[in-house]
């Protein structure tokens, strides 16, 4: 009897700790992911920055920079409340 028991027990906490192991892998691997989305985000964004200031510097060729800038202010309204409606669009 006391051989079954023991025996059990030792089963569930093989059970377990297999679980949990490989919980732990796969909450590594979620970490990881997320951390990626971020610097992928973050990646974005500078991208978006140095591709207004691109059109800011371009402008600024053929205006005085303050109606560049103010262009270029225009222009980053727009594809945000773009961007707003779109997700607006996908959320309802």
């Amino acid at each position: 009897m006391m051989e079954a028991i023991a025996d059990f027990v030792i089963k569930i906490v093989d059970l377990v700790e297999a679980e949990f192991s490989e919980l732990k892998g796969k909450a590594i691997n979620t970490v990881v992911g997320i951390g990626l989305i971020l610097l992928a985000v973050v990646m974005a964004m500078v991208g978006f920055v140095m591709g207004i200031y691109g059109i800011y510097l371009t402008l600024c060729i053929f205006m005085p920079p303050f109606l560049a800038a103010f262009a270029n202010a225009a222009l980053a309204f727009i594809i945000g409340g773009g961007l707003l409606q779109w997700a607006k669009r996908k959320l309802s």
